[in-house]
């Protein structure tokens, strides 16, 4: 990446950052140590992504997603990684979330692990079976 692509990285990562924090803040707190509703990683390393947790499972909702979703319009080369991260769950529940694309949300939630009421939400494309398509797509926005 020469020095002009990577000004043009740092400035849309931290134009999508703002956002995705003004746009979580309507619903929850942020906050690092799981004492919030979800946390955004502060680091900018280098990638068209953003790294968000979901401290509390009641952010999983249809119109929570949809708004991250319209903030990548803009940005068709970006995604975000939402992962569930509920403090009273480390270590008990395995890895899971969604991939949230400008036009596709790839859910990768593990329903047999989530209470009842979000055992029928589907946010997108379910994908469970495949990482080796994933991992391209990921490894194809990396080199844009």
């Amino acid at each position: 990446m020469n020095s002009a692509e990577k000004a043009k990285q740092e400035r849309d990562w931290r134009t999508l950052h703002d956002a995705i924090t003004a746009t979580l803040d309507r619903f929850g707190r942020k906050d690092d140590c799981g004492r919030g509703d979800y946390w955004l990683v502060d680091d900018n390393w280098g990638r068209r992504s953003h790294q968000l947790e979901f401290q509390n499972l009641a952010l999983f909702k249809p119109h929570i997603i949809k708004a991250l979703q319209d903030l990548l319009a803009p940005y068709p080369d970006w995604y975000i990684e939402i992962g569930v991260a509920v403090p009273e769950k480390y270590g008990i529940w395995p890895g899971m979330g969604l991939i949230v694309y400008s036009d596709e949300v790839v859910d990768e939630l593990r329903r047999d692990f989530l209470p009842a009421e979000f055992r029928d939400v589907i946010f997108g494309t379910i994908r469970n079976d495949d990482p080796a398509e994933l991992a391209e797509r990921v490894r194809k926005l990396m080199k844009k």
